[in-house]
């Protein structure tokens, strides 16, 4: 399915393919619990992530040890989604669900991801 999503004051749009999305991650770690955000429920690889066209658009929060890299529109301040660089040198994204038109999170299958005892690649 083609999925497209826009922070709140719609500056920022993006787009991927993925199967149908009917599940969510939550993260516990200290980022994730402030933001708040449900999670797709795995990695976009690249080749199915269309990102915002115009990055001046978009801020970048790196945490921690900078594996991940959050975006966030910088008019509105929603979290949009980070990217995270694969071993073979490919961006992996990971999508805040809030931000795709038309897909109800609060009707989604929520797993809680352990995020504190997690390497943080994984976590996020």
């Amino acid at each position: 399915m083609e999925y497209l999503a826009r922070c709140h004051c719609k500056r920022v749009h993006f787009s991927f393919r993925s199967t149908e999305i009917t599940a969510g991650k939550r993260c516990n770690c200290s980022l994730c619990i402030r933001r708040g955000a449900v999670l797709s429920p795995t990695y976009i690889p690249d080749a199915d992530f269309t990102p915002h066209a115009d990055e001046s658009d978009l801020a970048v929060y790196l945490w921690n040890d900078e594996v991940i890299r959050h975006y966030f529109c910088k008019t509105c301040g929603i979290y949009t989604y980070g990217v995270v660089t694969g071993e073979d040198g490919k961006d992996r994204y990971r999508v805040n669900l809030g931000c795709v038109e038309g897909l109800d999170t609060l009707a989604l299958d929520i797993t809680i991801v352990d995020g504190k005892a997690l390497p943080l690649a994984d976590a996020s």
